[in-house]
């Protein structure tokens, strides 16, 4: 009975190292595989029968089986890619794909391109799954969507503050006439440029003329378009210049701003665009009120120190990027970048209880429980890596090793199944 069950426990042994040996080539197979994460076989013993042997308790076993084959998600390489639609995971998460069905799979394998309905793919045409943005805000909404990139055009935005700093010569004399637009630049001692956007997102070239006033340390400021950018008829027929508003800056004894009126000013641009656009000129703080680069007077040339503008025209899509959150970012020709969708990561109270359903996708399971969706780099999901994918964990070096160690096991249970061979053939050999 003995030799019989030492035999049975020897192929118990033969098949666990066999299998052991297939998980070790899976691995071997797949060091090159993106996203592959190496499998570890795990063995139990299996209990024989229990003896009584005196007054004591012994047990004999049957062999060993494989209790489990379990996934090790440890983190891989990073492997730089040309591509900035493929992705890697630093830390924890996944990414949700969605298939025709409507399915959910999950992935560490970023490797990710547009098809040609402008949707974020991975190999096998699934759909990768992201938040939906508020454009007014440019934050996740926490909806979650289908990726889809439509290239187009960008809506333009209206100019609402132009923001100007600049110093205005306290040693200028002042004007025997006021700012007469039919002869702007005898009329004034100082002038800028600005280009305005309107709702159409038609630029218009705006001229922002100053003129030292008659009151001691005050300025006149005057906003003027071309008669061609402006429905608003000019005073005089042959005038460069139409005057939308305008209105004083006052200064100290210091030369600091103390006082400005004349904002808003109503714009009526012409093109069919909106009419009565509301443009306020901000020229840094007034009386220490305020934020930006102050307009100062002092003794010293007339000169701009800074001017900005927040409308710009429509633009075309030129080029998408994603950040460490996520956040796919289009550049557009106009200048301007604008946040279009966030990839979502999900995670899994038991990682390893998720089943893998080839092509390096998981599926949730009821050992894996429900998944938690969310944004990278916050609560416990980790960072997105763009231009780049994750490598295999396989440790080439490791695997061959257990490789070895295994083969020598498989060895010394052929050894057994030998020596219990030829025991059984002396026992049959005693009633000859």
């Amino acid at each position: 009975m003995s030799l019989s069950n030492a035999l049975f426990s020897s192929v118990t042994g033969l098949e666990t190292s066999s299998t052991a040996i297939s998980v070790i080539g899976e691995n071997i197979a797949n060091v090159n595989t993106p996203g592959f994460k190496q499998r570890r076989a795990e063995f139990s013993d299996i209990l024989g029968q229990a003896m009584g042997t005196g007054g004591s308790f012994s047990q004999t076993g049957s062999g060993a089986r494989v209790a489990r084959i379990i996934r090790v998600d440890s983190q891989g390489s990073f492997e730089s890619s040309e591509r900035s639609t493929d992705m890697a995971i630093e830390g924890s998460g996944f990414f949700i794909l969605d298939d025709a069905t409507g399915g959910r799979r999950y992935t560490r394998a970023g490797l990710f391109g547009f098809d040609n309905q402008g949707y974020l793919v991975d190999k096998e045409g699934f759909n990768v799954q992201g938040f939906t943005v508020d454009q007014t805000t440019g934050t996740s909404t926490g909806a979650l969507t289908d990726i889809r990139l439509i290239p187009g055009i960008a809506s333009p935005q209206v100019s609402g503050t132009v923001n100007m700093s600049l110093n205005l010569d306290a040693a200028v004399t002042t004007p025997t006439v006021p700012f007469d637009p039919a002869n702007a630049q005898l009329t004034s001692d100082f002038q800028q440029t600005v280009t305005l956007f309107d709702s159409l997102g038609t630029g218009h070239s705006t001229t922002i003329f100053f003129s030292k006033a008659v009151a001691a340390n005050t300025w006149d400021w005057t906003a003027a378009v071309a008669p061609a950018d402006t429905t608003t008829a000019p005073a005089a027929p042959t005038d460069p210049y139409v005057v939308m508003g305008g209105g004083t800056l006052t200064f100290d004894a210091t030369g600091d701003l103390t006082a400005l009126t004349g904002n808003p000013v109503t714009f009526n641009f012409s093109g069919g665009a909106a009419a009565a656009q509301a443009v306020n000129f901000d020229y840094g703080p007034v009386a220490g009120v305020g934020t930006g680069e102050p307009t100062t007077q002092y003794a010293a040339e007339s000169a701009i120190n800074s001017r900005t503008q927040d409308g710009f025209a429509p633009g075309a899509l030129q080029a998408v990027s994603i950040d460490t959150d996520g956040m796919m970012v289009g550049s557009f020709s106009n200048g301007e970048t604008r946040n279009i969708v966030q990839v979502a990561l999900a995670q899994f109270p038991s990682v390893e209880g998720m089943a893998a359903t080839g092509n390096n996708n998981l599926l949730e399971t009821r050992a894996s429980g429900q998944p938690l969706v969310g944004e990278a780099r916050t609560g416990q999901f980790g960072a997105i890596r763009a231009n780049n994918f994750e490598q295999s964990n396989v440790d080439l070096a490791d695997q061959f090793v257990r490789l070895i160690i295994n083969q020598r096991a498989f060895q010394s249970n052929t050894r057994t199944v030998s020596v219990v061979n030829e025991l059984l053939a002396n026992v049959v050999q005693l009633g000859q």
